[in-house]
């Protein structure tokens, strides 16, 4: 199944999502952050989550030390948080922490 096709770039992945009329996973991560690791190394690695991501969204995953611009724009207060938007920007769904698997997918059915 390979792995999540993650973009290092929130301004590209919009661009991107406009194209192709898709929604944005940005996930907002910290080094050192056990529970950043848990999501990153479990929950992304689990096959259905993969293909869920990857064909459903254009996903986005930014170190929030590195991206303190997009941490204040979106007003995320911990780490690991996830959001989805629409290509236009609107925040549709917000799920801080980590998520196992089956719970992660729960909450991106959510988003639509």
């Amino acid at each position: 199944m390979g792995e999540i096709n993650w973009r290092d770039s929130w301004d590209s992945a919009q661009e991107e999502a406009t194209k192709e009329n898709r929604r944005i996973l940005l996930e907002l991560y910290m080094d050192g952050c056990p529970h950043c690791t848990h999501l990153h190394t479990e929950t992304h690695t689990d096959p259905g989550v993969i293909q869920a991501v990857n064909s459903k969204f254009i996903p986005v995953r930014l170190d929030g030390r590195k991206n303190m611009d997009i941490v204040k724009k979106f007003n995320v207060t911990g780490a690991p948080t996830t959001l989805v938007f629409e290509a236009d920007g609107k925040e549709l769904q917000r799920f801080p922490g980590y998520y196992p698997p089956a719970d992660y997918l729960k909450q991106l059915e959510k988003a639509g």
